[in-house]
């Protein structure tokens, strides 16, 4: 089994910075690979941080043809019958650095930037956080039914016998929230929002739990009656005037996902909404594919030179004197 990329998994880290990316479409595919190539070495150390790569289906499928289960697609955005929606703005690069440390993170994502600037242009640049004992922005602890490690890969990883084994479908937002409206309402009120109580995070009984709960409209069955899982990694961030969470949604059923955003959003046949969608808005959303460790090699070439030389200083430019600058129209990666 291709082992998948172990950021993806990495707990008890604190400090996270996320990067987003779209392709610039002046450059062609040749120097787009030489670039992630580059900030691939530049970036990893042998004590961290984690950087975990995504990338859009399309552009994957341009960068390694054949590797991407058919199962995942961009992200189309979900609109409810009373109009809340789930945007897409379906970015091509997403690098996720985790570790102990806030500098190390940050200047891990600043070799990132840079490397990638010839050929990508930085959409979103999130410093985030995860707090010890896993409470978001509201108050309440966030993924207490989060599968755990044996199963989070069972939920995650596509098999070893499936086009991309090793990798996960993952679904990244950006969700703003408004916690002078959500702190407002009475405790009993908050906890009807989520489904759980705020201190325990005990799910609310059968009888007294809102049907438009966060809880209510994430629950998914199959024909067993079995509750369907993803797996959750979500970062928390706090810009001052602006708090919010970063979602990192991991699955090997992107429609299960899909199905999910539907309820959350109102587009199901019964209408109805998550409620913590009128507190919290998604602003951003883009579905990517995070491949193997082996995917990753074979599609940018291993970290290190077998001549053991020093990672390629992301600032310089080629011998030539050429940014290899062209198009990548013709090889299907999105422009936009």
């Amino acid at each position: 089994m291709p082992e998948p990329q172990p950021g993806l998994f990495a707990q008890g880290l604190s400090h996270h910075m996320h990067v987003e990316f779209a392709v610039n479409p002046a450059a062609n595919i040749d120097a787009l690979r030489d670039a992630i190539t580059n900030a691939r070495r530049v970036a990893t150390g042998l004590v961290g941080p984690n950087v975990t790569w995504g990338f859009s289906p399309t552009l994957w499928s341009a960068l390694s043809p054949g590797t991407l289960p058919e199962t995942v697609k961009p992200l189309v955005e979900v609109r409810g019958k009373t109009g809340l929606v789930a945007p897409s703005t379906q970015w091509d690069i997403w690098a996720w650095c985790s570790g102990a440390s806030a500098e190390s993170v940050g200047a891990t994502a600043a070799t990132i930037v840079d490397a990638l600037a010839n050929v990508a242009d930085l959409q979103l640049q999130l410093p985030a956080y995860t707090a010890p004992d896993s409470r978001d922005p509201t108050g309440f602890v966030d993924g207490t039914e989060n599968p755990l490690p044996d199963e989070a890969y069972e939920v995650a990883v596509f098999p070893a016998d499936s086009v991309g084994a090793g990798g996960s479908a993952v679904l990244v937002q950006k969700w703003v929230h408004n916690l002078t409206a959500f702190e407002a309402l009475p405790l009993d009120e908050q906890e009807g929002v989520i489904g759980r109580t705020k201190q325990e995070s005990i799910e609310l009984p059968d009888g007294e739990i809102p049907m438009t709960s966060h809880v209510k409209r994430n629950t998914v069955l199959d024909a067993e009656g079995e509750e369907r899982h993803i797996y959750r990694r979500n970062t928390p961030y706090n810009l001052g005037d602006e708090i919010g969470t970063q979602f990192i949604g991991a699955t090997n059923d992107p429609d299960l996902m899909i199905e999910m955003l539907e309820r959350m959003f109102g587009a199901t046949e019964d209408g109805l909404i998550d409620m913590l969608a009128t507190f919290s808005t998604v602003v951003n959303g883009s579905m990517y594919f995070v491949p193997a460790m082996s995917a990753l090699t074979a599609a940018f070439a291993p970290l290190a030179d077998d001549d053991d030389e020093p990672p390629a200083d992301p600032h310089r430019l080629p011998t030539d004197g050429k940014l290899r600058i062209g198009s990548l129209r013709g090889y299907g990666v999105p422009t936009a």
